[in-house]
């Protein structure tokens, strides 16, 4: 496939561009795994962001009902659409040429297998989990990314929990699958790869994500204090006062370093503080 990367590099006159993520993964058994690991299935409406040159949309199509591909240079996806045309035209392939991050992303999508480029991974999840992962009928996601953001993702209370995985967990399960060398890409990066998998966690939320997200964002700008010294940092001390009355009420202690708070502990503090109106402090 490296071969295959380079010639159509130099087909179509196209110079990748690390600086926009363009590292292409080239290896054959990676992409397969992936496919497989998403166990996608001839019901299976499938979306690939950051298709590239369409060696992944291309292994999708053949097991899938549908593929929408989101590429951003219209030059690579002019290879994708060249590459692809016999899928494009019977309609189990839809090209989509735009950001990612700004796009209409289709509704009826059931699975998410991909290949996002690294520099917008951040808002790129967030949106698909605020897209996807609220819909009854999607079923999960595998992505590779950057191997470090991957163990910020599966962070758990007490480990280097981050706003992103307090944030990313609120919807979604995530599961480590394995380490992918950076080898394996072209041209080759500065980082290695994880592919994940992650499924949404049907839970029922007590607080909205706005809400939750507001607390989240707040608590984990200085995620090493201790729960009552953040909330000193940001809120009136009538605000924090109420809230540490009501937090005892869930045995929630005061000195719990926010890093080891549970997301259930961090919907609660939420749901308290949009319930005595400081959620406007924050």
């Amino acid at each position: 496939m490296l071969s295959n990367i380079i010639r159509l590099c130099k087909k179509y006159d196209i110079k990748l561009d690390p600086n926009l993520s363009q590292n292409f993964l080239h290896a054959r058994h990676i992409i397969e795994n992936e496919v497989k690991v998403a166990n996608v299935c001839s019901d299976d409406i499938v979306l690939d962001v950051g298709a590239g040159f369409g060696f992944l949309t291309e292994l999708l199509a053949l097991s899938a009902k549908k593929v929408y591909a989101i590429e951003l240079d219209s030059k690579v996806a002019k290879v994708l659409r060249d590459r692809l045309e016999k899928f494009i035209d019977i309609g189990k392939v839809e090209l989509i040429v735009g950001d990612a991050l700004e796009v209409d992303l289709p509704k009826e999508v059931t699975k998410i297998v991909s290949n996002p480029p690294f520099h917008i991974i951040s808002p790129l999840l967030f949106r698909l989990a605020q897209t996807y992962f609220v819909l009854p009928h999607f079923k999960l996601a595998v992505f590779i990314v950057q191997f470090d953001f991957a163990k910020k993702l599966i962070a758990k209370p007490g480990e280097k929990r981050s706003r992103i995985s307090a944030t990313i967990q609120y919807f979604a399960e995530v599961e480590f699958i394995m380490k992918i060398s950076r080898r394996n890409f072209f041209p080759i990066p500065e980082v290695d790869a994880a592919l994940i998998r992650m499924w949404p966690r049907r839970v029922k939320h007590i607080v909205s994500f706005e809400i939750y997200n507001k607390v989240v964002t707040l608590l984990f700008n200085t995620p090493n204090r201790m729960l009552r010294k953040v909330l000193n940092m940001n809120l009136s001390s009538s605000c924090v006062r109420k809230i540490l009355q009501i937090l005892r009420e869930y045995n929630i202690e005061p000195t719990i370093r926010v890093r080891d708070l549970s997301n259930k502990q961090l919907e609660i503090i939420a749901k308290i503080v949009s319930n005595i109106d400081c959620i406007e402090s924050v």
